[in-house]
Formats: C-alpha cells, sequence, structure tokens
C-alpha cells in the first residue's frame, strides 16, 4: 500500500474529522505557546523557519539587513499549513481513495510541527529544525501514486522510505557538528543545539557540500520519475497531474531562489526570496485539489460516457464512445471466436493478447466464466484502474446486450421455426387421418352399404341372413378402427380415468416393462394431460423401436403450477429433438404451452427425455 495509506472506502466519517481537528487545533496550539518573541529571538537566525543547514544559517547570520520574524510572515506560515490540511479534508471527502487526503493532512501537520522552531525550549527547537523539511516525503508519495494515493510497486514504497530516511539523516548531520551560537557573526544566536556532538566548521562544511549534492540527485531522481510517469502516462494521466508539475515548477523555482538568496545575497532580496516560499508552497496541495477535481470531473462526464456506452450496440459508435472515455485513440475490442478458441479482430484476423513490455495491454471480458471479448489499449492506462473497471463495466454491459438480442432473435427464429413444424405437422396428421380413413373405415363402411344393397335384391332367407351378418362384421371392424383413429387424436382414457390412469394403460399395453410413479395432488389441464401423455407415449415408442431398451421408468409429478416428468430408458443412447420428428414435434407441443423438454442422451448411456409443462389456466378436471 505504501508508506502512508488507508483502504479504499466511503468519505471522512465524523470520528475522523473530529481526530484531524483536534490534532490541527494542538499542533497550532503548541506552536503559538512556543514561539519566543523577544526581540533578540526574533532575530535569531538558527530559527529561520524553512533554512535547513548549518551554512544556510551562518549566511543569514552575516545578513544585517535581515528581517525579524513578524506576525505577518506567522500568518503566512500557519496559512500554508492550514491550506494542506483543508485540502486534505476536502480531498478526502470528494475521492473514493482516501490516501491522497490522507497525506495532505500528514504533510500539513508536518508542515505546522516544524514552527517550534521559533521555541526557546531546546527540545523543541531541535525537533523543529529535524521537522523542517519533513513535510516532503509525504508529497514525494502523493506525487507517484497520484491520482489514486497508492504506490503500485515495490520500488516506489522503498523510495518512499529512503527518502524519508535521507531527509532525517540530512537533518541530523547537518546540525550534528554545529553550535549556532559559535558561528554567527552578526547577532549572536541563543538557540541550544540538542542534536550537537560537538563543534566542528570544516566537518560542518562539507557535510552541507554533501547534503545539498545529496539533495540534488535527489531531486534529480525525483524528476526523472515524474517525468517518465509523465512521458509513459495515458492522456487523462496527464489532465490530471497538470496543475500538480506547475505548482511543483513554482516550488522548485522559489526554492533554488530562496537558497541562492540566502548563501550569496544581502538586503531585502534575500528577505523577499524567503517569503515568497510561503505562497510557493502553497500552491502545491491546492494545486493537488485541483488535479483530483480535474479527475473526478472526467470521471463525472465518464459516467455519462458509460451511459452511452451501455446504451449503444457493439459497433464503431461504441469503439467510439469507448475511446472517448479513456483518451486512448487507438482502443479496440476483440471478440472471442469459440471456433479458434481465441480473439479476432473486426476483420475476422487471429490475435493473441498483447505481452507485457510491448505497450499494449489487454482486458479480458467474461460471461458466466468463460470469454466474450477482450478491450486492447494503451499499457498507460494500467495506471488508472477505476477508469479501467468503469469501461469493462460499461463494455460488458453492452455485450450482455448484444448477447441478449441475439438470443431473442434466436427465439424468434426459433418460433417461427416451430409454428411453421407445427402447422407443417397439422397438415401431415389431416392427411393421414384421410388416407386411413378412405383406406380403413370408409372402405368398410362402403361395404357394408353395398352388402345391405344386395341384402335388399336377396331371393331368399338364407342369402338376406348372411348378408346381413357379413355387414354387421364389417361394421364392427370399421367401428374398431374409427376408435383406433381417435385415440390417436384423443385417447378416450385421458377423459375417463385422466393421466395417471391413461399412463398405466399405456404401461400394460407397453412391450416394455415400465416402472411408473405418478404424483399429481391436482388434475391438470385436458391441454397439459394430453402433452405430458403424448411426450411419455412418444418416448415409450422410441425406447421399444430404437433405443434397445429393457427397461423404462416413468415419473410424473405435479409443482407449483405445472407438471414435472422424466421417461428414462436404459437402451443405446443418441437421441436428440433434432433428429427424432417425433420428439421434434413434442418439444414444439411443450414450447407451445410455454414449458420446455430437454432429452439427454449419451452415446451407451440410456435417454432421459425430461419435461416441464407449466399450467395455462387453472385446472379442471373438465374435459372436451
Amino acid at each position: 500500500m505504501g508508506f502512508l495509506s488507508l483502504a479504499e472506502g466511503s468519505t471522512v466519517t465524523p470520528k475522523q474529522l473530529v481526530l484531524v481537528v483536534a490534532a490541527t487545533v494542538g499542533v497550532l496550539a503548541l506552536v503559538l505557546l512556543s514561539i519566543d518573541w523577544r526581540p533578540e529571538a526574533l532575530q535569531d537566525p538558527a530559527r529561520t523557519l524553512g533554512v535547513l543547514n548549518a551554512q544556510g544559517v551562518i549566511r543569514m547570520g552575516e545578513n544585517p539587513d535581515r528581517a525579524s520574524f513578524s506576525v505577518f510572515e506567522l500568518s503566512m506560515f500557519i496559512g500554508v499549513g492550514l491550506a494542506f490540511v483543508l485540502a486534505g479534508v476536502t480531498a478526502w471527502q470528494t475521492r473514493p481513495n482516501r490516501n491522497p487526503g490522507l497525506l495532505l493532512v500528514v504533510a500539513g501537520l508536518l508542515w505546522l510541527a516544524a514552527g517550534v522552531r521559533r521555541s526557546s525550549d531546546p527540545f523543541l527547537f531541535t525537533l523543529g529544525v529535524t521537522l523542517t523539511l519533513m513535510y516532503q516525503p509525504p508529497l514525494l508519495q502523493l506525487a507517484l501514486s497520484f491520482p489514486s494515493g497508492v504506490l503500485r510497486s515495490r520500488a516506489e514504497r522503498w523510495a518512499v522510505v529512503f527518502f524519508f530516511a535521507a531527509w532525517v539523516a540530512i537533518a541530523v548531520a547537518s546540525w550534528a557538528f554545529f553550535d549556532p551560537r559559535l558561528h554567527v557573526a552578526a547577532g549572536q544566536s541563543t538557540s541550544q543545539n540538542l542534536l550537537l556532538l560537538w563543534d566542528g566548521p570544516q566537518l560542518t562544511s562539507a557535510i552541507g557540500d554533501a547534503a545539498r549534492v545529496a539533495q540534488v540527485g535527489i531531486g534529480l531522481a525525483i524528476v526523472a520519475v515524474l517525468v517518465s510517469r509523465w512521458r509513459s502516462g495515458s492522456p487523462a494521466y496527464r489532465a490530471a497531474f497538470l496543475p500538480l508539475w506547475l505548482a511543483v515548477i513554482i516550488k522548485t523555482a522559489s526554492t533554488v531562489w530562496a537558497t541562492l538568496a540566502v548563501v550569496q545575497l544581502t538586503g531585502s532580496l534575500s528577505n523577499e526570496a524567503l517569503l515568497w516560499q510561503y505562497p510557493a508552497t502553497a500552491m502545491v496541495p491546492l494545486a493537488v485539489l485541483l488535479g483530483l477535481w480535474r479527475y473526478r470531473f472526467a470521471r463525472g462526464a465518464l459516467s455519462d460516457l458509460m451511459v452511452e456506452i451501455g446504451m449503444a450496440p457493439v459497433s464503431d459508435r461504441l469503439i467510439r464512445a469507448l475511446r472517448r472515455s479513456v483518451r486512448d485513440p487507438t482502443l479496440s475490442l476483440w471478440r472471442w471466436s469459440p471456433a479458434l478458441a481465441g480473439f479476432v479482430d473486426d476483420d475476422g484476423v487471429p490475435r493473441a493478447v498483447p505481452e507485457d513490455g510491448s505497450g499494449r495491454a489487454a482486458m479480458v471480458l467474461e460471461r458466466n466464466g468463460s470469454p466474450v471479448g477482450a478491450l486492447v489499449f494503451d499499457e498507460a492506462l494500467r495506471d488508472q484502474p477505476q477508469l479501467l473497471a468503469a469501461v469493462r463495466s460499461a463494455t460488458s454491459l453492452a455485450l450482455d446486450n448484444q448477447n441478449m438480442e441475439q438470443q431473442l432473435r434466436d427465439q424468434l427464429v426459433e418460433v417461427r421455426r416451430s409454428r411453421e413444424r407445427i402447422v407443417t405437422a397439422g397438415d401431415a396428421r389431416r392427411r393421414e387421418l384421410e388416407r386411413d380413413l378412405h383406406d380403413g373405415a370408409q372402405q368398410r363402411l362402403v361395404a357394408v352399404s353395398m352388402d345391405l344393397a344386395r341384402a335388399r335384391r336377396a331371393a331368399g332367407a338364407g342369402e338376406m341372413k348372411e348378408l346381413v351378418e357379413q355387414a354387421g362384421r364389417d361394421l364392427a371392424v370399421a367401428l374398431a378402427e374409427l376408435r383406433e383413429l381417435a385415440r390417436g387424436v384423443y385417447p378416450p382414457s385421458l377423459r375417463e380415468r385422466g393421466l395417471g390412469g391413461s399412463l398405466t394403460a399405456l404401461a400394460e399395453r407397453s412391450p416394455l416393462p415400465i416402472e411408473l410413479e405418478v404424483e399429481l395432488p391436482v388434475r391438470p389441464p385436458p391441454q397439459v394431460e394430453l402433452a405430458a401423455y403424448f411426450i411419455c407415449a412418444e418416448a415409450v415408442t422410441n425406447a421399444a423401436k430404437h433405443a434397445r431398451a429393457s427397461h423404462l421408468r416413468i415419473g410424473v409429478k405435479g409443482t407449483d403450477g405445472g407438471v414435472s416428468l422424466h421417461v428414462t430408458d436404459n437402451g443405446i443412447g443418441g437421441a436428440s429433438p433434432g433428429s427424432d420428428g417425433g420428439l421434434l414435434g413434442l418439444a414444439d407441443r411443450a414450447a407451445a404451452l410455454g414449458g420446455s423438454l430437454v432429452v439427454t442422451s449419451p452415446e451407451g448411456g440410456g435417454t432421459t427425455v425430461a419435461a416441464v409443462l407449466p399450467f395455462s389456466a387453472d385446472p379442471t378436471e373438465d374435459m372436451p
């Protein structure tokens, strides 16, 4: 997480706000109560705020025109510290990640605490000297982790720790061999340095030179890192970081001016250089807050774009909206090809996920654990995980909308095909009935009619009797054939005995042994009974004719608002609704009732036909 960090969460709580206010008031009270307002103390160069090394203190002491510490300078000093704290609390309130606000608050408290350097108490003076530049490490972490406030690598975390340790070491080393009471020429200092080991002017000078070299080296390294981050950053990152860059440049220029003024200049110009450090430093928290506000505004605009993206079809319009949202004109959306088991671009060309270091990065989009696409973008966008998460959500929504639309279109096509199959099956059934009536019962009735006509013309009683008996036999056969035809249209047993009784009769007529289990607390509507019966009958017929089964099991159970059933055999398997006309017609019949039919038939594993048939009306015992 970094040297100073908090987990992501909501805005600052009242308890946290009270702690920040209490800490700020406490530090301010300590500073104000500890200031030594005696004239000689106000002129003491060792207590000059913002001057760290001993050589700077000596040069300040050699300047006879140096300004005394004043209420105006104190007001500017406190104003800078409060600017850090207030900007931190504001950033804490407006950011989903609280680290930027925390870092600004800590920097502000450290800045204010350094004000105890104006105290005549040796401990407070020494503490103030040590804390003079301690507000800078939190700002370094903020710069390296901007705008999230979270350091991304172990190297960055170690850099912040090293920077903090280096600043402490420079402060301690600069004063360990320097007694300001012995080395201030114009105006004797009264400040007692508790870090003093012994007074060594030459060693102090060497340490001062080394400290300046170290400060310059650290500063150049930080600038190099930030420039590299700037060059590799996305346009959105640069837009948010720009105010902070400007503030850092102004602050650096004012620091260089103040350092040169203290060492080389005299008079009012040196005093003005020191005073200008206050507004230059105050620009840093304001710039951070402005950058965060720009980032938040960009996220607000991004929310509008996310709505546009989520409503847009997966087309050029979507890609353009995505590119605007992340400010990456090279962003592209690849689709997942199940046939190729990989991603393809808009032209259907297979694409491989970019490797690390290639300058490009990919974010795989998944649905129910399976890939559906990939967003490919500039690798610099990895610095903005919240932005990428929002884009991922919106793009996934667009892909889900497209998938649902495609599923709806497929269902509509299947409904049309189902209706066509139902009409075709109805026509075929009518032709079959016409043929059966013509070849069967109709021919029998014609024969009866002819026999009766011959009987009227019969000469003797014996011949008449024989013809009437033949007509009776033909009528019996015709009646049987008509009953058989009627059973195919609507089995009489359904009307008389219900679904359970009809399935029992079906099991008794079946050439295969059937284990039957029926649980129907309420009799289903006629159309549901008819569909359930035909599904079971077709499954039994298929098992007997094609499955080479030796045993079947039929289970029918009433559910809330419907009937569920399954027919399982121990045959060779391999059946499917698409390859079997009977099962396909039954699937259409189930779909017409708002239900479903599923066939599970692995090779060599038997076949299970399962169906769910909802009640399209309240259950009734009225039958057609």
